[in-house]
């Protein structure tokens, strides 16, 4: 039996404030000489979410706190773009000295640019990334971002974005009869690069639940949860792209997946917490395992690297 996937990159046009962005989308794939199928995945990027939801800030309008004007002293960051991190995170967690890992060669960022110089300009801007926790998530600067959008301009990520998603895709259902699953994406950055992954999610089962099934041989395979959400936005990542190509919706095609009445929240949960107590049990299984010296041995490896 064939099997193939299609991903169509769907091009908006350009979104400034607050829109109906379901009938934007419909409306670009009709444009495109495309039609809704049912079973559909529809992969969105993030923050055109945020800018068809208002969430957008003029960091001009920011004032500054204290602790603001304290982590900026330090971090080399403008301290109004640090008081809406502080704004839109739950916890900070680290500070990433992103400039002096490029500069020393460490994570060769520039050699990732056709022009370096605008790296370079870039990092001058923020030298620092702060990793966060937000609604119980991994962000990088709390996907606080000014990218593709005019000067002094910000996008803050939407809380409870199964919602989003949700209503997105029952909106989508309602303007084209057709029963899609929706996935809202965001990039991370990553030491050898960046990468698409689901932040929210809503009409399909965000991971495979095949752990256990027989393998070829029949075997209870130590596998098969694959996480086919974030399967869907590293591969609509291929045709949206990060820059000026002005694609942030993909539609995608062929993918085998359970429908579910779900968000990404209901079947993964946002604890990070519980990633947290996970660590703490592999480290003593590793020292039960391998032994305390084992354990410091490779501790004091990573700090001398």
């Amino acid at each position: 039996m064939e099997c193939s996937v299609e991903i169509y990159g769907i091009k908006l046009p350009i979104i400034e404030g607050k829109c109906d962005l379901a009938k934007v989308i419909v409306d670009s794939v009709r444009k495109q000489g495309l039609e809704f199928r049912d079973g559909d995945i529809v992969a969105v990027t993030c923050k055109i979410v945020s800018k068809c939801l208002g969430l957008l800030v003029n960091i001009g309008e920011t004032k500054p706190s204290p602790k603001a004007l304290k982590i900026a002293s330090k971090s080399g960051v403008n301290p109004k773009f640090i008081e809406l991190l502080l704004r839109e995170s739950d916890e900070l967690l680290l500070a990433i000295p992103a400039k002096k890992l490029a500069d020393e060669g460490t994570v060769n960022i520039y050699r990732f640019s056709k022009r370096p110089e605008l790296a370079r300009k870039v990092l001058e801007e923020y030298p620092t990334v702060f990793l966060v926790i937000r609604d119980g998530m991994l962000w990088a600067d709390a996907g606080v971002d000014s990218s593709n959008h005019p000067p002094n301009i910000y996008s803050i990520p939407p809380r409870n974005i199964d919602t989003v998603a949700k209503e997105l895709r029952g909106r989508i259902r309602e303007l084209t009869g057709k029963n899609v699953a929706v996935v809202v994406c965001d990039t991370e950055v990553f030491l050898v690069g960046s990468l698409d992954i689901a932040r929210g999610s809503y009409g399909i089962e965000p991971v495979d639940r095949g752990f256990g099934e027989p393998d070829l041989y029949g075997k209870p395979k130590f596998g098969g949860v694959d996480a086919i959400v974030h399967e869907a936005c590293a591969a609509a990542a291929l045709v949206m792209k990060q820059t000026s190509q002005g694609i942030p919706v993909a539609l995608i095609r062929g993918v085998s997946y359970e429908k579910c009445e779900c968000g990404y929240g209901d079947r993964v949960g946002r604890d990070i917490r519980k990633q947290a107590k996970a660590l703490k049990h592999i480290i003593n299984h590793t020292v039960k395992v391998l032994g305390i010296k084992h354990v410091l041995k490779t501790l004091l490896t990573m700090i001398k690297l």
